[in-house]
């Protein structure tokens, strides 16, 4: 009997740790919370805005950033399942700043839509850094150099990257 209870919660634990992971860069999980009155239809619906996240993130990495932005705001709507609304946001802006005609407007909006759910998210302050630094702001990347610092130390990689950018 105890090794069943064991292997019980040795399997539940294992699905929760599933969907824990994000690219946020800190334990906050702002903006996962669901509203769905029955836990199948949030799985069920669930699982399939994951795999579209992921997706998108392929494609990004790809190259392919008209493809990977238009897939993340086809789930912009949607309840995250296993990513942050950061971390949606995070990625739209990197998608939009990154074509080949960059749209540093719509980017800057993600990026900060992306602080409005977690205002310490590692990737959007980095990112945002870099946008002002190819828009000429300078000072405004200072300010978020410093906020990385203070976030994730000047030993992290994103701290490392914007701050090569900046001298």
């Amino acid at each position: 009997m105890l090794k069943i209870l064991a292997s019980l919660c040795l399997i539940s634990f294992g699905s929760l740790s599933f969907s824990a992971g994000t690219d946020s860069g800190s334990s906050s999980n702002s903006g996962n919370s669901t509203n769905s009155s029955s836990s199948n239809e949030r799985t069920s619906k669930s699982i399939d805005v994951n795999v579209e996240f992921h997706r998108a993130k392929k494609l990004i990495y790809k190259k392919k950033y008209e493809k990977g932005l238009k897939t993340l705001k086809s789930i912009e709507e949607e309840t995250p399942f296993g990513y942050t609304s950061a971390d949606l946001y995070n990625y739209m802006g990197f998608a939009s700043r990154k074509q080949k005609i960059p749209n540093y407007k719509d980017a800057e909006n993600y990026y900060l839509k992306a602080l409005s759910f977690d205002k310490n998210h590692i990737g959007a302050l980095e990112y945002l850094g870099e946008l002002y630094v190819e828009t000429d702001r300078r000072d405004e990347a200072l300010v978020l150099l410093n906020r990385i610092k203070l976030v994730a130390g000047d030993k992290s990689s994103e701290y490392k990257d914007l701050n090569k950018l900046l001298n």
